[in-house]
């Protein structure tokens, strides 16, 4: 009986150190490259960076929730974007991510709506997007996109202000198989391959792309944008 009793345990405890072995993991992962262009060394790693550069944020802010995003190169430009239209910070949103709740279930809940993804894209783009958007255009209130939907439209939006090209035209160059952070890499010449040289011009798009945004009346979430984004709002 005792064995029994013992081998339950030692077998319980076993069970939960492999349940925590991938949140190591994760937490040990170097995210460097998120926060400087000296360590990037791929298209994906550029585009987060970007992304990450053109809304603001800082190591301080994103370090600490990291590791509790599953997938960060799917995740993190969802959990900085969506933070920004709200004004909420990003911890907040990676809180609700963390109870399971859908990227559908999260906009309802921080009161932004769809038409943030579809800001730019005037008409059917084509696959993979052109469902989704045929949707948006007869009933916007009234169905749920997939999480992947949202992280693909996400990701359009984020890199086609990257790129300094209309959504649309975006959402058309994924119908052609190219991923975003493909085309925004190749738009930028892939800086993180020269380095030094090209750290300026990626500064100063990041100037472009702000005067770009300030100048872009048509995103109805304008009111949230500025120097505020971690200022919380009264959201349910």
């Amino acid at each position: 009986m005792m064995r029994l009793r013992a081998r339950t345990i030692f077998g319980a405890a076993l069970a939960l150190a492999l349940c925590a072995i991938p949140g190591a993991a994760r937490a040990g992962t170097s995210f460097d490259f998120l926060f400087s262009m000296d360590r990037v060394s791929n298209d994906n790693q550029f585009f987060l960076n970007v992304a990450v550069d053109n809304y603001g944020y800082n190591r301080r802010e994103l370090e600490p929730v990291l590791p509790r995003l599953r997938y960060v190169e799917a995740d993190l430009p969802v959990v900085i974007f969506l933070a920004h239209e709200c004004g909420r910070p990003p911890a907040y949103i990676v809180d609700l991510r963390s109870r399971g709740l859908s990227w559908g279930v999260i906009f309802d809940r921080v009161g932004v709506s769809y038409d943030v993804l579809f800001s730019g894209i005037d008409r059917d783009p084509g696959p993979p997007y052109g469902n989704a958007w045929g949707h948006w255009r007869r009933q916007p209130r009234g169905f749920r996109l997939s999480d992947g939907d949202i992280a693909g439209l996400v990701q359009v939006q984020i890199g086609a202000r990257a790129a300094r090209m209309r959504p649309y035209e975006m959402a058309r160059y994924r119908g052609q198989g190219r991923s975003v952070a493909y085309v925004v890499a190749d738009k930028h010449g892939r800086p993180y391959r020269g380095h030094g040289n090209d750290k300026g011009r990626h500064r100063k798009h990041h100037d472009d792309w702000n005067d770009d945004r300030d100048r872009d009346g048509d995103r109805g979430s304008d009111r949230h944008h500025g120097s505020d984004h971690g200022r919380p709002h009264d959201h349910d």
